[in-house]
């Protein structure tokens, strides 16, 4: 598979064709399943329950949030990874409260040396390792948001946000080069990140913050849209936690945030987010994963506690609006 092997970045325009396992049938997992299909790739998905029933003898509708376009893709559907299962890439797009579940039929599929997690998590990767090896597990981050409604997905790809991946070590590999291409071709916006773990973590800053205003704004963007106060706040509790994370010499923040949190003035940032929250970036790239993942918060949430303890920095912001954000 790995024909790129001297140095420099794959080209594009390569004819290749990656056999993928999307280890979940979400949002997330259904939007990257159709789009890789539809670009050639060889897809399965693993699905369960009514999911699966669903999906069988039936394709992958999504449904773009805001134009309305529909795509369909014919996907093969599987309940189960064995270890004689051999595939390319396994894409797991799990929540993160559901990760240790799936990690057990992982370890045994030996066959799959090439693993990509895409999840919510400042816990960094050593369950990971210690349940698949170093050397199978990918980090990464997707970058779109949505909502399920029966068997369609609307979804919103967040330019902002690209789909974003890295290896352990911050090397640049001939995996990570084959992936940014498969995922580009099929009209995904691709980064590479030297320090992934450290990006998921001021991720998750990032997240518990924008999640805990929009429930204490009553569960939507439009409301938190209208709350200054509750927006400063916001933007204050994430300017905490990155300086939390710079303190303790951890590197990777995204370099939109940290424009916004750590360059620009606190009253920009509040101002950027009012806008944000009335577009459909509030409603299905942060109000919707909110409301439909309040578990994965209250971990998350309390994996950024105990993260920012470390530091010698006060957390007044954080300690306030977490109070929403973890239960």
């Amino acid at each position: 598979m790995f024909a790129d092997a001297g140095s420099g970045t794959l080209g594009l325009g390569a004819v290749f064709r990656v056999k993928v396992l999307v280890y979940g049938a979400g949002v997330i997992g259904s939007l990257y399943a159709a789009r890789l299909q539809q670009t050639g790739h060889d897809v399965t998905v693993l699905a369960r329950r009514q999911r699966l029933a669903d999906l069988r003898g039936q394709q992958l509708v999504l449904e773009h949030a805001v134009t309305g376009a529909r795509l369909t893709a014919a996907v093969n559907v599987s309940e189960g990874l064995k270890p004689s299962d051999k595939y390319d890439l396994v894409l797991v797009p799990v929540r993160g409260d559901q990760l240790r579940s799936v990690l057990d039929p992982l370890a045994a599929s030996r066959s799959t040396p090439n693993v990509l997690f895409f999840c919510n998590t400042a816990g960094g990767p050593n369950e990971l390792v210690s349940a698949l090896g170093r050397e199978r597990v990918l980090l990464g981050f997707p970058g779109a948001g949505g909502t399920r409604n029966g068997t369609a997905v609307r979804y919103l790809l967040i330019r902002q946000q690209p789909t974003t991946m890295g290896e352990l070590d911050g090397a640049m590999t001939p995996r990570l080069r084959q992936f940014r291409a498969a995922f580009e071709g099929a009209g995904f916006r691709t980064a590479i990140s030297r320090h992934m773990d450290g990006w998921l973590k001021y991720h998750a800053v990032f997240v518990c913050s924008i999640c805990g205003a929009v429930y204490r704004a009553g569960g939507r963007a439009s409301q938190l849209a209208d709350r200054p106060d509750i927006l400063q706040l916001m933007v204050q509790a994430t300017a905490e936690g990155f300086r939390n994370l710079r303190r303790q010499g951890i590197s990777g923040a995204p370099g939109n945030l940290r424009m916004l949190y750590e360059v620009m003035p606190r009253w920009f940032a509040v101002r950027y987010w009012q806008r944000a929250m009335r577009t459909a970036l509030g409603e299905f790239g942060f109000a919707a994963h909110a409301n439909a993942s309040r578990e994965e918060l209250i971990q998350l949430a309390r994996q950024v506690r105990s993260l920012v303890q470390r530091s010698d920095l006060s957390t007044p912001a954080i300690d306030d609006l977490y109070r929403y954000a973890d239960g």
